[in-house]
C-alpha cells in the first residue's frame, strides 16, 4: 500500500511562496529537506509536508469545474479562520462559508493560482 509522502505545490516565485505559506498558513521550513533555488520542503505539526517547487508558468484553474488536486485544510471555526485569513490578504472564492453535507467549506487561491479549501466538519 502506498502512503502520501507530501503534497507538491508548483509556484513561480519560491521566495514569495515560502513567505506566503509560512506567514499566512503557518507552515515552517523543514530543516531536513531544503533544495535552494528550486524547491523547499515545508512542515506543519511535524508530519504534514508540502513541497514548494519552482516552475516557469503560473497556473490558471477553473475551480470547481476543472480536474485538479486540492489540498483541504480543516478548522474548528471556519468563520473565524476566514476572518483571520482575510485580515492577512487571502481572497476567498465564495463570499461566505458554503454548506455541504458534512459541514461548511470555502476555497481560496494562493498567489500562483493554486486552489485550496478549508472545511469545518
Amino acid at each position: 500500500m502506498l502512503e502520501i509522502a507530501m503534497n507538491q505545490i508548483n509556484v513561480t516565485d519560491l521566495n514569495e511562496a515560502i513567505k506566503w505559506y509560512t506567514e499566512i498558513l503557518g507552515f515552517e521550513i523543514s530543516e531536513d529537506h531544503y533544495y535552494p533555488s528550486r524547491a523547499v520542503d515545508l512542515v506543519q505539526k511535524g508530519d504534514i509536508r508540502l513541497l514548494l517547487y519552482k516552475v516557469e508558468k503560473q497556473t490558471v484553474i477553473d475551480y470547481p469545474n476543472q480536474a485538479q488536486s486540492i489540498i483541504i485544510f480543516k478548522t474548528n471555526n471556519l468563520e473565524k479562520t476566514m476572518e483571520d485569513l482575510k485580515g492577512k490578504g487571502v481572497i476567498f472564492i465564495y463570499n461566505e462559508a458554503v454548506t455541504f453535507p458534512a459541514g461548511l467549506f470555502n476555497a481560496f487561491k494562493d498567489p500562483f493560482g493554486n486552489v485550496h479549501e478549508i472545511v469545518q466538519f
